[in-house]
């Protein structure tokens, strides 16, 4: 009871303390205008020409038109579906008032929930902190790397500053796209998402900047870039006071970075300034709020394909959140992450070309960048048609299963693996009737030796994912050492997991991939692919370990180049980046609570599968 006391006590301090400071500086703001002239500032706001007025009013409402637009990309990361119109109106009234009024977030909220009641609290108090917490990163930025150099006389300083910060907070947000505070995951902005807000912030800044600009008289002004700067600073201080409208701490600020032989002139500029950026933008956000339309979401249906295409590996996407991407003649299946919207495999129907422009629209509503990934040369030419920047990625190893046998010259070293597997009495066999918690026990160990298994484009052990999926494995004395899993679709059939205890003889997955070929060409599969590994001059600029490119050489595959594309240079790296991060830090696979129940009971041996529990995703 005490600590909870303690607790509330220091919560009120919290927040009544910002609030005494701005009352401070109001305070001391009141004893410097006793001694002002107010007939000389009478005068001085009387001969502010009409073009001016209308010039910073202008000026405002183009300021007014970059913070807005914070909401509507609040909204495209959150999936609200809210129309971009309705979601601009509606956070330009929430932040003209609650910049008027004092307590911005909890106004700002009331005003959006007034006008956007479907999306429910929690999601208004989502999207309110989103833009608050937005601002205030890209004004730091803004601030602390081109104001101040500016306002010091270091100009310079800020084509220094300013590329090495933005470099590094994008950095954190490509390898740290989630948070977790006090059991709450947060998804933080992409950096598309961030760049916008950073470019808005600016011209939010500038254009405010430039209404204080058009109204100071032009004897006393500063240059603008110096008053903007000045500006900026002012507004945190503004904003760290608490204050309604920041008055006090801002007028305080101002007076200290740019002094002024005419008070009385800065005086009138300042209440003009007032007038134009804060009362008449407060007046138009409280009628729009009173009389606006309530705003509905436009719920598009974005679910994944129901039809996977004749690419066996679209089955490795049940893992992933995914969405399905239709037109009238060609669909695809889209993989989400949280820099980029990634086409994978190329279009399960239909030609790639028809895909491209519906992509990219669909990724800008997501905050995302557009990509294509692992598609074949084919659709990489007509990507490449459309403007689109394609690099080789991978080339996946391929085998043609009617002239497939272990003789010749090319499949000597399989031969030789062979040989060692067949001499410590390794054989291989279908497993019709899985046994969960000896296949978990050879993942667990297999873990332990390699490290996380990897996600996204990867297949990753899962006993409802693995249900309906041929498996082989290999024996040695009756026991299970090792396993493979295949992805099927039409006449292929794929490689997936690869699991082995950390002991096997020499050999043993080189048996169990040419028995998983030899099956395939009893039943008349044609092509059996052992997966993709890193392009050759991908693997060596980075440096990468030969082994995994060397077992599939041993079966003397026909090697076929896959691609990546994007809009341009720059979007193919960052979604190359997020992509590469994503595979090897996947996130959980999104079990509902059922299916998460389903898989612990398999791995321990409590129960059988349930027919209805095998989907893996929520699409809810």
């Amino acid at each position: 009871m005490v600590k909870s006391k303690l607790l509330q006590s220091g919560d009120v301090v919290k927040r009544l303390l910002p609030l005494a400071i701005g009352l401070g500086f109001m305070g001391l703001l009141w004893t410097k205008t006793q001694d002002l002239d107010w007939f000389a500032v009478q005068q001085s706001f009387e001969a502010i020409p009409h073009w001016r007025w209308a010039a910073a009013l202008l000026a405002s409402v183009i300021s007014f038109w970059a913070v807005a637009q914070y909401d509507v990309i609040a909204h495209r990361h959150f999936g609200t579906a809210m129309p971009a119109r309705a979601a601009r109106h509606a956070g330009a009234a929430a932040i003209a008032i609650g910049q008027t009024t004092g307590f911005g977030p909890v106004i700002g909220a009331a005003i959006r929930w007034r006008l956007m009641p479907a999306l429910g609290h929690a999601q208004i108090a989502r999207v309110t902190g989103f833009v608050t917490l937005g601002f205030l990163s890209a004004w730091a930025l803004l601030s602390a790397t081109i104001a101040l150099p500016l306002l010091i006389g270091q100009s310079w300083l800020a084509f220094l500053l300013f590329p090495i910060a933005a470099l590094g907070f994008g950095g954190v947000l490509l390898c740290y796209p989630e948070l977790r505070l006090f059991g709450f995951k947060l998804n933080l902005p992409s950096l598309r998402a961030m760049s916008q807000m950073t470019l808005l912030a600016g011209c939010d800044l500038i254009f405010a900047g430039l209404a204080l600009h058009l109204l100071l008289p032009p004897e006393i002004a500063p240059s603008l870039p110096i008053l903007v700067a000045a500006f900026a600073l002012a507004l945190g201080a503004g904003m760290m006071g608490g204050t309604p409208g920041g008055v006090g701490p801002f007028e305080l600020a101002l007076l200290a970075l740019i002094p002024a032989s005419d008070v009385a002139g800065l005086a009138a500029a300042l209440i003009a300034f007032r007038l134009v950026y804060y009362v008449i933008p407060c007046i138009a956000g409280l009628t729009y709020a009173a009389l606006g339309r309530v705003e509905t979401p436009d719920l598009e249906i974005v679910q994944p394909l129901v039809q996977q295409g004749s690419r066996a590996e679209h089955a490795i996407t049940r893992q992933s959140r995914t969405q399905g991407l239709r037109q009238k003649t060609a669909e695809a299946e889209l993989l989400e992450t949280p820099q980029s919207l990634a086409l994978f495999l190329g279009p399960s129907r239909g030609q790639i070309a028809e895909l491209l422009t519906p992509l990219r629209r669909r990724a800008f509503t997501q905050n995302r960048h557009a990509c294509l990934y692992k598609v074949t040369a084919q659709d990489a030419v007509q990507a490449r048609k459309n403007g689109w920047t394609v690099t080789a990625i991978a080339h996946e190893a391929v085998i043609d299963t009617r002239s497939y046998s272990t003789t010749g010259p090319e499949r000597r070293q399989l031969r030789r693996f062979l040989r060692k597997a067949s001499k410590a009495k390794v054989v291989f066999a279908p497993i019709d009737a899985p046994d969960w918690p000896s296949l978990h026990a050879i993942h667990k160990e297999w873990e332990e030796q390699h490290g996380q298994e990897r996600g996204l484009t990867m297949g990753r052990f899962c006993p409802l994912y693995l249900l309906d999926k041929p498996l082989f494995g290999a024996y040695q004395n009756g026991v299970l050492i090792g396993f493979i899993s295949g992805l099927s679709a039409p006449g292929v059939l794929s490689l997936d997991l690869m699991r082995h205890r950390s002991d096997i003889p020499n050999g043993t997955m080189h048996g169990l991939m040419d028995y998983m070929i030899t099956w395939a060409q009893e039943r008349e599969i044609d092509e059996v692919c052992l997966a993709a590994v890193p392009h050759p001059h991908l693997a060596k600029r980075l440096s990468l370990p030969p082994g995994l490119t060397r077992f599939k050489a041993s079966f003397a595959p026909r090697w076929r180049p896959l691609y990546m594309a994007a809009p341009n240079r720059m979007a193919l790296i960052i979604c190359a980046l997020d992509i590469m991060r994503t595979v090897l830090r996947p996130p959980a696979i999104p079990y509902t609570t059922a299916e998460r129940w389903q898989v612990d009971a398999l791995i321990t041996g409590e129960t059988a599968p349930l027919p209805c529990l095998t989907k893996l995703r929520e699409t809810g």
